[in-house]
Formats: structure tokens, C-alpha cells, sequence
């Protein structure tokens, strides 16, 4: 899970960085760009489910952090912006990420103007999964993290691996082969026993009996 541990999410970056930028070599910032790239690459590939609890302000490449988890969930509170443009730059390294949850058309209306946006506004969009109220986003954040413990976590992993192979062009109607091969380990992994003998004798399935076991 992604939190912010002071009064926002994230706020920005700081004026030093601004100033730091200005003096430094073309070739070093590009470096440093890169890096926050690969950053948002890791996120966005994480094997396991990832959650962005957002409260306060989620202001530039904060976003791109939202956009590269699974599922976001933001107070009621929650002020976004993509405010770069007025600084005569653009969220270029959070772009990719942005545009797998939110549609082109809505990217251009907040990009190109850099207004501020609230939480209602970003979950219409799809940037934002869930809603809390504020002082609550804790409960929400929890409630969720109960509902995907019901979720074999191999399967879990394995769904979130199709999704992303999907979204990248990887994986098409054509890749039947490998559909297949994934849903026939699934069914012999100690998971997928685990489950359907749990569904066959009408009770809950034991992930967490299992995972003591191979560790």
C-alpha cells in the first residue's frame, strides 16, 4: 500500500528541486527523469496487488503513483492536479500510466489547463477506484484488503499478469496457447486444488493454510 506519512499524499515537488533542475545538465536530468520513470515501471508491474491510499493533495507526478496501482482510494477531500503546464513542462514520465485509467479526452481538459480537480471528479474518470469519506480512508482501504484475502493470491497474481499483458497488446485472441497453459497450472497448483475441492464441500478456501506450508 502507497500513503502519504505527512499532511498530503504528495504535494509536489519542492522549490529546491525546481532550482536544481534550472543549473543542471540537460544529460543529468534526463537521468533523473528516467529513474522516476523506471519507478513508476516497477509499481505498475508489481506482482502483487498494489493500493495508493491518497488523502489531502495528490498534485503532479504523485499522480503518476495513483495511475500505476491497482486500485486507488481517496478522501472525499482529495485536491489533484496535473498543474505543469503552467510551469512551462508537461507530466510526460506519468503519461503512459495516466492514459490506462483515464480516457485521452479527459487527460486533454485537466492537462492543458492544469486546474485543480477533486476526488468526485477523479473517480468519475477512473483515476480514483474508490471513495472515503474523510477520517476514514483507513476503513475503506481495510475493507478492501479484506475482500481480496478471499482471492487466492497465486491467481491473484496470474490474473494481474494477463491484465497486463492485455493492456501492453502482449496478449490477444490469438495467444490461446498460453490462456490455456495458465488456467491448466492454475487448476493443479495447490491453490486451485485448494479451491475447488473448497467449492465442491461448500466451504471457504484456506490460502493462508497453504502459504504456511510452503514457507
Amino acid at each position: 500500500m502507497f500513503s502519504g506519512e505527512g499532511q498530503s499524499f504528495c504535494a509536489g515537488a519542492d522549490i529546491n528541486w525546481f532550482a536544481q533542475a534550472i543549473n543542471k545538465a540537460k544529460a543529468d536530468n534526463w537521468q533523473e527523469y528516467l529513474r522516476m520513470a523506471e519507478l513508476m515501471k516497477v509499481i505498475y508491474q508489481f506482482p502483487k496487488v498494489t493500493i495508493a491510499a491518497v488523502h489531502r493533495n495528490v498534485l503532479g507526478g504523485a499522480n503518476g503513483i495513483v495511475a500505476s496501482c491497482d486500485f486507488a482510494v481517496a478522501e472525499h477531500s482529495v485536491a489533484f492536479a496535473f498543474g505543469e503546464i503552467k510551469l512551462g513542462i508537461v507530466p510526460a514520465i506519468i503519461t503512459p500510466f495516466l492514459s490506462r485509467r483515464v480516457s485521452n479526452q479527459n487527460l486533454k481538459k485537466l492537462m492543458y489547463s492544469g486546474d485543480r480537480f477533486g476526488a468526485a471528479h477523479a473517480h468519475l474518470i477512473g483515476l480514483v477506484d474508490f471513495l472515503a469519506e474523510d477520517g476514514k480512508l483507513e476503513q475503506v482501504v481495510g475493507k478492501l484488503i479484506d475482500e481480496l484475502k478471499d482471492s487466492s493470491p497465486n491467481a491473484l497474481r496470474a490474473c494481474k499478469q494477463l491484465l497486463l499483458k492485455s493492456g501492453s497488446g502482449e496478449l490477444t485472441i490469438e495467444n490461446s496457447e498460453y490462456t490455456a497453459a495458465v488456467l491448466a497450472d492454475l487448476i493443479h497448483s495447490d491453490e486451485g486444488q485448494e479451491g475447488l475441492r473448497a467449492f465442491l464441500e461448500k466451504r471457504k478456501p484456506d490460502w493462508q493454510k497453504l502459504n504456511v506450508m510452503e514457507n
